[in-house]
């Protein structure tokens, strides 16, 4: 087994990662590496988030990446690199079943040995100081569920609970897009719209946990619902729900589209590639989805003055479909100055950014390393 790597190499303001360190951010060569086991830090206790108690210096650290579908947990090698992931489909019975999971999930990753300390992103808004969970809409029976002290009790150790587009966003700022910067905000367009906010060197989560909520500022005063009902959401015009949605109704109005033949099964996708083709609807919407997230980014800089901005999720796929619009409908909004201070760029960590999140999360929240 090699030398253990002594830390991160030195930040480079704004720009992410070369592949080398990124493949290591995602686990590449994680054989080579040790775990990284708990230093000898004070516990900030249960009134900074973290339920339970801290053990030996030995034991390991685990991220785990808590979806709808799969449940991902690794052990951390450093401050932002984990080992070889261990994946498990997220059982459909209810938060018992799924606690159990992660647990499981959580002790295979360690092969057996009982971890110092667990970080874990949970797909829908937390409390990060007590572990509770308010909701989780991909997850059956998760409202007010308190994940941090029922994980607690179930490995022995320290858990800390966020919300999973606030770790992705932590991943981005430690290992990607935003890595060398101390104000960043990442954004993530997928099946919703969210993100979360780094300023002065430090994850903002607000006085309730749920600061971040970037897909629910408001966009439109007569645009379409949101996925959570309000009228006039970002997420209600740009995210891909929101895209394949609008295509439906412009459809059932009539409007002319190749999309027609598509059929009930529509979504973002087939709108990308019928405006690839050219056809005139689903250029029209991801035009407006662009325009949308642009002035919205241009919002965040006016309030923020963020020196990067990162765009991810799945919607990231489209490419100059949205970022042509994005980018062009920044300014709109945005004051000059701040806006010459600020980058708007992809993210760079991809589906691994909630595990690197994690696991880095987890070497911040409970060693001395972080």
């Amino acid at each position: 087994m090699g030398p253990r790597r002594a830390g991160p190499p030195q930040p480079r303001p704004g720009v992410p990662l070369s592949r080398r360190e990124l493949g290591a951010a995602r686990g590449r060569g994680a054989r080579r590496q040790r775990p990284l086991a708990l230093a000898r830090r004070p516990h900030r206790g249960r009134g900074h988030g973290d339920v339970g108690e801290p053990g030996p210096v030995s034991r390991p650290l685990v991220g785990v990446d808590l979806g709808g579908s799969l449940i991902r947990a690794a052990v951390a090698t450093g401050p932002a690199t984990h080992g070889t992931p261990v994946r498990h489909p997220t059982p459909a019975g209810g938060a018992v079943a799924v606690l159990d999971a992660i647990a499981a999930g959580v002790l295979e990753a360690t092969a057996g040995v009982a971890p110092a300390g667990v970080a874990i992103g949970v797909p829908g808004p937390v409390d990060p100081r007590t572990g509770l969970v308010y909701a989780a809409p991909n997850l059956h029976g998760w409202e007010g569920i308190e994940a941090g002290r029922l994980l607690a009790d179930r490995l022995g150790c320290p858990v800390a609970v966020q919300n999973d587009a606030n770790l992705a966003a932590f991943a981005e700022w430690t290992a990607g897009a935003g890595r060398g910067t101390r104000d960043f905000v990442f954004l993530t367009v997928s099946t919703g719209v969210g993100g979360g906010l780094i300023l002065d060197g430090e994850l903002v989560t607000g006085a309730a946990g749920t600061a971040g909520e970037l897909g629910h500022v408001p966009a439109d005063l007569d645009g379409p619902p949101c996925g959570q009902g309000h009228a006039g959401c970002l997420e209600g015009i740009a995210s891909g729900t929101a895209i394949a949605d609008r295509a439906r109704a412009a459809l059932a109005a009539g409007e002319r589209s190749r999309l027609a033949a598509v059929g009930d099964s529509l979504d973002a996708r087939d709108v990308q590639a019928a405006a690839e083709a050219g056809d005139a609807l689903a250029g029209r919407l991801f035009d407006e989805a662009g325009r949308a997230l642009g002035r919205a980014i241009g919002g965040i800089v006016n309030v923020l003055s963020p020196e990067v901005v990162a765009i991810g999720g799945g919607l990231l796929g489209a490419g100059e479909l949205l970022f042509t619009p994005l980018r062009a409908a920044i300014g709109e909004i945005a004051f000059a100055v701040p806006l010459r201070r600020c980058r708007v760029v992809p993210a760079a960590l991809g589906t691994d950014a909630g595990l690197v999140g994690a696991t880095a999360w987890a070497v911040r929240r409970f060693t001395a390393e972080g």
